[in-house]
């Protein structure tokens, strides 16, 4: 692909010498990003992709996006500026005991069944492994749980496609905040602190280190360098980056290097619920490979028939315990019972496992975005939250159903340019669309509140118009939370969403 761009002047600030990126140049790197590395950069990062490429215009003295995109074909210089164009675009973000439920099902499922099974033979994969927070926790269970004293021979491959967090990660140092999650004792077991001009830091043992294998591996390779089967493949928060039929290769091809009756772990707010035959999910974003003479799944347009059993649809519903949601709550059930809320132009999800009686609620406002965090007053993360909380307690995600109420009209005049209720509306309907959560049921828009009321356990949900004076009362919450938002916006909030 060529591009061509004005030449421009150079200047010494630090925003690439005042250049801009220009919408041809940015769409030439997004290509070339995806052709590498299988990464499908969204239309919105164009800034950072600026921000992050100017440091190698800078590297190499010149004064353009097009000199650079030729630069990274150039045969003698191409190679090795190739793999840094890689690393300033690839995001990384890790925490030590990051999403803790997989290392518990690592501990009290997979070691005790390997054990029961006359094994002492593990192997796992963390294939995205960043810095090394995930390969080092993986580490730290195995010396606890799967000592070479009791015969085990436990070992971990941990990879990635960016060599800089590679280099990070084999030296295994870091600040002493980011050990914060790591339970005390194993703080002083398996860290050394540092001293003098290492103060402030901390470095894995060496006999912890051991147990851990550093390479580089692109998942878009045709050859991965991969000679045995693996227990378990962690592969968390990797799947968003890419498109469905990059997903599909990348997965299927996990399917050659697990052993029978392997795991796959993905990240919070990933599924894979359309490679049912190849991979059972267990809940929680953990995923059973199925053995060819596993009994296959059920046609997906059956698999919400299997009803309740009478025991759980007949708990009376004056004997329930009621559970009341605001602005940013976020409410599951495993038991029978009563959720309510009331609404104006918030909306409500109802999400609920038919099979099993187990769902939830939530009450938020606006799609939100990465400047909300994990505010589940914000849809993005109200609606991620829900559906792990569902599934931690046994819900599966592709059995998930949906009931979604409000985005009324009621705010007002003054707000009415930041359209809350239609965009409230049309955010949940987009969201569960994409998810492929089917919408039951709806009662969205018009100009009135609601109380909502909604049992998980049998799906049934009833909505009424509210009285009065609690529409007073919500009309009063969300005007707050309106104005807040116009502290903030300059103007009318971007409609495009973004899910991860």
């Amino acid at each position: 692909m060529v591009v061509t761009v004005k030449p421009q002047s150079a200047a010494d600030d630090d925003a690439a010498f005042g250049i801009t990126l220009r919408e041809a140049e940015f769409q030439a790197f997004r290509d070339l990003l995806y052709d590498w590395t299988g990464i499908a950069l969204s239309s919105s990062k164009r800034n950072m992709v600026c921000a992050r490429l100017a440091k190698r215009l800078r590297r190499h003295g010149i004064h353009s996006f097009t000199e650079y995109y030729h630069l990274l074909h150039d045969e003698a210089i191409g190679k090795e500026e190739r793999q840094e164009f890689i690393n300033c675009l690839t995001t990384n973000k890790t925490d030590f005991f990051r999403e803790p439920h997989h290392f518990d099902f690592l501990r009290d499922q997979l070691i005790p069944a390997r054990r029961a099974h006359g094994s002492r033979r593990l192997r796992i994969w963390s294939c995205a492994c960043s810095t090394g927070e995930e390969p080092y926790t993986l580490a730290m269970i195995l010396a606890e749980y799967c000592p070479p004293s009791q015969g085990w021979d436990a070992h971990i491959l941990a990879s990635d496609i960016d060599t800089d967090v590679l280099a990070k990660a084999q030296q295994g140092i870091y600040p002493e905040e980011r050990i914060s999650t790591v339970p005390e004792a194993w703080r002083r077991k398996y860290f050394l602190r540092g001293q003098g001009a290492r103060r402030g830091q901390v470095a894995v043992k060496p006999e912890l280190r051991s147990r851990v294998k550093f390479c580089q591996i692109n998942l878009m390779s045709d050859d991965w360098p991969l000679h045995t089967t693996f227990d378990a493949i962690f592969c968390r928060n990797v799947m968003i980056y890419f498109d469905r039929p990059t997903q599909n290769r990348i997965l299927e091809r996990f399917t050659r290097y697990l052993v029978p009756g392997g795991y796959l772990f993905l990240g919070h707010s990933e599924n894979i619920h359309w490679l049912a035959e190849h991979y059972h999910p267990l809940g929680g974003t953990i995923y059973y490979l199925r053995a060819p003479e596993d009994t296959p799944p059920p046609p997906r347009l059956l698999r919400f028939t299997q009803p309740l059993t009478r025991s759980v649809r007949s708990a009376p519903e004056s004997q329930l315990p009621e559970y009341s949601l605001i602005l940013g709550d976020v409410k599951t059930a495993k038991q029978p019972a009563i959720l309510k809320t009331l609404l104006g132009s918030c909306v409500a999800a109802c999400l609920y496992d038919p099979e099993t009686g187990i769902g939830g609620m939530n009450h938020f406002s606006l799609p939100g975005s990465s400047d909300e965090g994990t505010n589940t007053r914000y849809g993005v993360h109200a609606m991620e939250m829900l559906i792990t909380a569902i599934m931690k307690h046994g819900g599966q995600r592709h059995r998930l159903r949906a009931k979604v109420f409000g985005g009324a009209k009621v705010l007002n005049v003054a707000l009415e340019r930041l359209n809350i209720g239609a965009r409230n509306s049309e955010f949940v309907q987009k969201f569960l669309t994409t998810e492929g959560i089917p919408i039951d049921a709806q009662c969205l828009g018009g100009t009135r509140g609601l109380i909502v009321r909604f049992r998980p356990d049998t799906g049934q949900a009833w909505a009424k118009p509210l009285a009065p004076t609690d529409l007073t009362a919500i009309l009063r919450q969300e005007e707050a939370f309106g104005q807040e938002l116009e502290t903030r916006i300059a103007a009318p909030p971007d409609d495009q969403i973004t899910l991860f």
